[in-house]
C-alpha cells in the first residue's frame, strides 16, 4: 500500500536520522515536538494535536518483543484507514502491522520492506533480488489477511521474534505481486510474528510471520494513517503505552515511559 506525501517525508526524515546515529552522528532532524509520559494516548482529533505518529524515547535498541492495546474510535468507510505498531529492524529493514478498514473491506496488515529514505521511495526502489536477502515477507493470504475489527473494541497488537530458520534456494516472492526472483542460496532468517487478537479474549486472533535476517528491533513508532480520501475526516485510535522485551530481558516486559508526537 502505497503512502501519503506526508507519511513519506516523515519517515524519510527518520530514516535519515536512524542513519546518522548508526555512522555515529547526532541526529539534525529529530522532531521537535514536546516529550510527556502518559499510560495511554490518542491520535486523532480528541487528542487536539495534528500529529498522527509516536516515537518512544530512551527505549533500548535491542528489542525483540513489542505490544500495544488499541481501541479505534473513528474510522470511514472509504480509502485507507490504518492503525500501526511500525518496527525498525537493526538491519536497515521494517515492517509495520495492525488492523485496516480499505475502501470499506476490514483486514490486517504485516509487511516491510528495505528503508531507502523512506516512504514512498523504500516502495519506489524495491529491489527484490537485493532484499529477499534481508527479509522474506509472507504471502498476500498472511500479510493482508481478512480480519473483521470493530471500531470501538479492543485490540491487543504484538510484534515478537520466534525461531531462528533455513529459507533454501528456490523461487521467491518478495512481497505482494511482485516478481519471481530465483534466490541461489540458502538464507538463515528469523521469524518476525505479528499477532491480532481482542483485548477481552473473545474472538479470533490472526498470526502471520514474516522472516528477517535481523535478530532484534532497532526502534518502534506507533501511528494512525489514511489516505485515498478518508483523510480529514476524524480517524481517531486509543493506543497504550508500548510493552516491550529485549535481548539482555527476553522475560521482562518493560513498558515505554516516554512519548514524542511528530
Amino acid at each position: 500500500m502505497k503512502h501519503s506525501v506526508t507519511r513519506a517525508f516523515l519517515l524519510a526524515v527518520l530514516a535519515l536520522g536512524e542513519a546518522l546515529q548508526t555512522a555515529g552522528c547526532a541526529s539534525a532532524a529529530a522532531p521537535a515536538t514536546g516529550v510527556s509520559s502518559p499510560s495511554a494516548f490518542v491520535i486523532g482529533p480528541e487528542a487536539g494535536d495534528p500529529h498522527s505518529h509516536a516515537s518512544f524515547p530512551h527505549l533500548p535498541n535491542d528489542i525483540i518483543k513489542v505490544s500495544s492495546h488499541v481501541r479505534v474510535t473513528d474510522a470511514v468507510d472509504h480509502g485507507l484507514n490504518f492503525f500501526a505498531i511500525q518496527v525498525n529492524f537493526s538491519n536497515k529493514t521494517w515492517a509495520h502491522g495492525g488492523p485496516q478498514l480499505v475502501d470499506g473491506k476490514y483486514q490486517m496488515n504485516w509487511g516491510g520492506l528495505v528503508a531507502r529514505g523512506g516512504g514512498s521511495a523504500d516502495y519506489r526502489e524495491e529491489n527484490p533480488a537485493s532484499d529477499l536477502q534481508l527479509m522474506q515477507n509472507g504471502p498476500d493470504s498472511q500479510r493482508s489477511a481478512p480480519y473483521v475489527w470493530k471500531v470501538g473494541t479492543e485490540y491487543v497488537l504484538t510484534i515478537e521474534r520466534g525461531k531462528l530458520v533455513t529459507l533454501p534456494a528456490g523461487p521467491y516472492v518478495f512481497i505482494g505481486s511482485g516478481p519471481v526472483v530465483a534466490v541461489p542460496n540458502t538464507r538463515t532468517m528469523w521469524e518476525w510474528t505479528f499477532t491480532l487478537k481482542p483485548a477481552d479474549g473473545h474472538g479470533p486472533a490472526q498470526v502471520s510471520t514474516l522472516y528477517d535476517a535481523a535478530d532484534h528491533i532497532a526502534s518502534v513508532y506507533i501511528w494512525n494513517e489514511c489516505g485515498y480520501g478518508s483523510c480529514g475526516k476524524g480517524q481517531s485510535a486509543t493506543w497504550s503505552m508500548p510493552m516491550y522485551a529485549t535481548l539482555s530481558a527476553p522475560r521482562k516486559d518493560v513498558q515505554a515511559q516516554t512519548l514524542k508526537r511528530f
